[in-house]
C-alpha cells in the first residue's frame, strides 16, 4: 500500500513538473530579465552600481533576487535496529541566498515509516522492553516476538545551503546545480507497535516460520509475508520512548500516557541535492537527507539479544524530490544568486570593451567644432560657433550670451545685458561720451607694434601636443602645431603664451608632476630653439594628472586599444594666450620622470635643420 501511495506521488510530481516545464518555457519568452542583471533596477545599492559602471568603484553592488518556495515528497525510512519498510513523507520548505555560493532554508516535512524484522525470539532485546515485554504485555517469556513498529514523524530545520558548482568560467548559468545541506532543528514523533490482535490478545507467532530458513533470502521473503498476514495492522501499542525536551502532552490533550503524546527532540540533519534549472521561474531537485539525534527508540527497541543496549541511535533518512519556484518582481529580482555566475561583471565589462567602435568612429566630429564627439561636452554647438578644448562654446564676458551670437563680446562686467549681449549700464551722470573717450586715450600705453587685434584674440584657437607613455619627447606628427604657435607668436611680438603639462593618471602623483613638467619644458625649448622665440614669452606651468580631458579611466596598464587611446588624449600640452600676471612655475620636487629617447637616431643634433629628421 506504501509503495503504490509513494509511486503515485512521485507521478503526479512528474506530471506536474511535465505541464509546469512547457508553461515556463512559454512564460520564459515573455520574461525580460535584465540582459546585465547587475543593472541600477536590481542593485541593491544603485549608486554603488552607478559608480562601479563609470570606473570610480572596485566593486558592483550585489543584486537583488528572488525567494525560493519549493515542496518535496519522497521515500522516508529509520535506519535501526528494525529492517525497514517503504515509508513516506512530504514537506515545503523557503529558502533565501546570502551570496553566489552559500543560502538559508527554512525546511519543514512530515512522514510515516515502519519496520519488520523476519528473526523472533524470546531474547533480552524483547523481555526487558518495557512495553512488550516481562513487565509489559507479556512476550518473551514462552511467547515469541517479531519486531514491528510504525513511527510518525515531523521536523522543522534552519538550513544552510552550500553551492558547489557556482564558479563558471564559460556559461552565464548552468542547467545543474550540485550542493550540500547541513542544518538544525526539532523533530517531533510518535512510535507504537502492532502487538494485539483483534480481540485485543498476544499474536501467537510461532508457526510463522514453520519449515522456512531465515538464512535463505527467498524464505525470508516467505516469513515477512507470513507476519504480515498474520498481523491487523492496527498498531495500537504505544512503543518505548526517551524523555522530551518539553512536555507537549496538554499539547495532544493526553493527561496519563506520555507515550501517546510522543516526544520533541533536538535535531542536526544533513544532506546533499542535486538541481536541474527547468527555467527562470522554476527548477526541481532531487536530495537525500539523514537526521541525528540520540534517540535509540524510533523503531521502539533499544535492547540488543544480549541484553546490552543497542551500539548506534536510529537515523531517519529521506530521499525525496522538490519542486521549487522563484518569487519576486521579474523587473526588480534576479534570479537565486546559486544560479548565476559571480564571474558576470567583469566578463561584461570586457564584452563591452570589446565592442568598443573603432578610433576612426570615435574621433568623429558631428557638430564640425574641431572637439571630437568622445571629449566634446557640447556636442550640438551652432556651427561657426568658436569653442574652448572641451568643445563648449566661448563667452568671453562671461554674460551668458555665446561670443557667436554676442554683438558686443566684452560687456563692462557687472552690468545686465540684453538678449543680444549687449550692456545695458545706468548712466554714470558726471562723464560725457567725448570725455571718457578724451580719458582713455590719456592713460592708453604706447602703442606696441603689430599688437594682436582684441576680437583677433578671442578668435584664436591654440592647438595642443600629445605624448607617448612615459615619454616628453616631442612626436614629428605634432611639428605643424608648434610651427602654429611659432607663427602666432611672431605675428604678435606682444603675445605672451603659457605651455601647461598633463599626464595620464598612471603613476604616483609627484612622478606625473615631474613628467608633466618636463613635457612643457621641452615643448618650450623646441619653439626656443627652432624658432627664435623669446624664453620670456613662454610660460611653464604643469598639472600633472589632476586635469584630464578624458575622466574615469583606470591606473593600470594592459587596457584595450581604445582604452589606450583615451589615455594617450590625457598625456599633452596645452597652450593658451597668457591673460597678464601668468608666472612660470618651478620643477617640482622629486626624481627625474619620463624619457626622451626618439624611436630612432638618424644623425643630426636635437632640434637641428628640417623639423621631420632626426626626432
Amino acid at each position: 500500500m506504501i509503495q503504490k501511495l509513494t509511486l503515485s506521488i512521485l507521478a503526479v510530481v512528474f506530471m506536474f513538473v511535465g505541464v509546469t516545464q512547457i508553461q515556463a518555457q512559454k512564460d520564459d519568452k515573455g520574461l525580460k530579465m535584465p540582459d546585465n542583471y547587475l543593472s541600477d533596477e536590481t542593485a541593491k545599492n544603485e549608486d554603488q552600481t552607478r559608480a562601479w559602471e563609470k570606473g570610480d568603484e572596485k566593486y558592483p553592488s550585489k543584486p537583488k533576487d528572488m525567494w525560493e518556495l519549493g515542496i518535496h515528497g519522497g521515500h522516508f525510512m529509520i535506519a535501526g535496529d528494525v529492517n525497514p519498510q517503504p515509508g513516506w513523507a512530504v514537506g515545503a520548505h523557503l529558502r533565501k541566498s546570502l551570496g553566489y555560493v552559500f543560502a538559508l532554508r527554512f525546511n519543514a516535512m512530515y512522514g510515516n515509516a515502519k519496520g519488520l524484522n523476519y528473526l523472533g525470539g524470546e531474547g533480552q532485546f524483547v523481555r526487558k522492553n518495557t512495553v512488550l515485554g516481562t513487565n509489559g504485555l507479556g512476550y518473551g517469556a514462552g511467547a515469541p516476538w517479531y519486531q514491528n513498529f510504525k513511527v510518525e514523524y515531523a521536523e522543522v530545520s534552519t538550513q544552510g545551503i552550500i553551492t558547489l558548482n557556482n564558479l563558471r568560467f564559460h556559461r552565464e548559468r548552468t542547467k545543474w546545480d550540485l550542493f550540500l545541506i547541513v542544518g538544525l532543528g526539532l523533530n517531533w514523533n510518535r512510535t507504537s507497535h502492532d502487538a494485539l490482535n483483534a480481540n485485543n490478545e498476544l499474536y501467537n507467532f510461532s508457526s510463522v516460520d514453520a519449515g522456512l530458513n531465515a538464512g535463505d533470502r527467498s524464505d525470508r521473503k516467505q516469513i515477512r509475508d507470513n507476519i504480515k498476514s498474520l498481523l491487523d495492522g492496527s498498531y495500537e501499542t504505544y512503543g518505548e520512548q526517551w524523555g522530551s525536551l518539553f512536555d507537549i502532552q496538554e499539547v495532544f490533550g493526553v493527561d496519563n500516557d506520555e507515550r501517546k503524546a510522543g516526544r520533541v527532540n533536538a535535531i542536526a540533519n544533513a544532506g546533499i541535492g542535486f538541481g536541474y534549472h527547468l527555467s527562470k521561474r522554476v527548477t526541481l531537485t532531487l536530495e537525500h537527507q539523514a537526521t541525528f539525534n540520540d534517540d535509540d527508540l524510533l523503531d521502539g527497541y533499544r535492547w540488543s539479544a544480549q541484553g546490552d543496549f543497542t551500539r548506534d541511535v536510529d537515523v531517519p533518512q529521506y530521499t525525496h524530490l522538490r519542486l521549487n519556484f522563484h518569487l519576486g518582481s521579474k523587473k526588480k529580482r534576479v534570479e537565486p544568486l546559486w544560479w548565476l555566475n559571480p564571474l558576470d561583471a567583469p566578463y561584461r565589462q570586457i564584452a563591452d570593451n570589446t565592442k568598443k567602435p573603432p578610433l576612426s568612429e570615435a574621433m568623429k566630429d558631428a557638430d564640425k567644432d574641431g572637439v571630437p564627439d568622445l571629449l566634446d561636452q557640447e556636442p550640438d554647438t551652432p556651427e561657426g560657433c568658436p569653442v574652448d578644448t572641451r568643445g563648449v562654446t566661448l563667452d568671453s564676458d562671461g554674460d551668458g550670451v555665446s561670443d557667436c551670437e554676442d554683438k558686443e563680446r566684452y560687456s563692462p562686467p557687472g552690468c545686465p545685458v540684453d538678449a543680444e549681449g549687449v550692456a545695458q549700464c545706468p548712466d554714470p551722470g558726471y562723464l560725457t561720451e567725448p570725455q571718457i573717450v578724451e580719458l582713455i586715450k590719456e592713460n592708453a600705453p604706447a602703442p606696441v607694434v603689430q599688437a594682436a587685434p582684441a576680437q583677433a584674440m578671442s578668435d584664436w584657437f591654440l592647438p595642443m601636443i600629445h605624448f607617448d607613455l612615459d615619454k616628453y619627447r616631442i612626436k614629428p606628427e605634432f611639428y605643424n602645431e608648434l610651427h602654429y604657435v611659432a607663427t602666432v607668436m611672431k605675428k604678435y611680438p606682444s603675445l605672451r603664451v603659457v605651455a601647461k603639462g598633463h599626464t595620464d593618471v598612471r603613476k604616483p602623483n609627484a612622478y606625473n608632476q615631474v613628467l608633466s613638467y618636463n613635457r612643457a619644458n621641452e615643448a618650450i625649448n623646441y619653439l626656443v630653439t627652432r624658432y627664435g622665440i623669446s624664453r620670456d614669452r613662454l610660460v611653464l606651468q604643469y598639472g600633472g594628472e589632476e586635469t584630464p580631458l578624458v575622466q574615469g579611466l583606470p591606473d593600470t596598464h594592459g587596457l584595450s586599444r581604445e582604452k589606450e587611446q583615451l589615455q594617450y588624449m590625457n598625456r599633452r600640452v596645452e597652450f593658451f594666450v597668457a591673460e597678464g600676471g601668468e608666472m612660470s612655475m618651478g620643477r617640482p620636487e622629486g626624481p627625474e620622470a619620463g624619457s626622451n629617447t626618439p624611436r630612432s637616431s638618424r644623425g643630426g643634433s636635437k632640434y637641428s635643420g628640417n623639423p621631420g629628421a632626426g626626432y
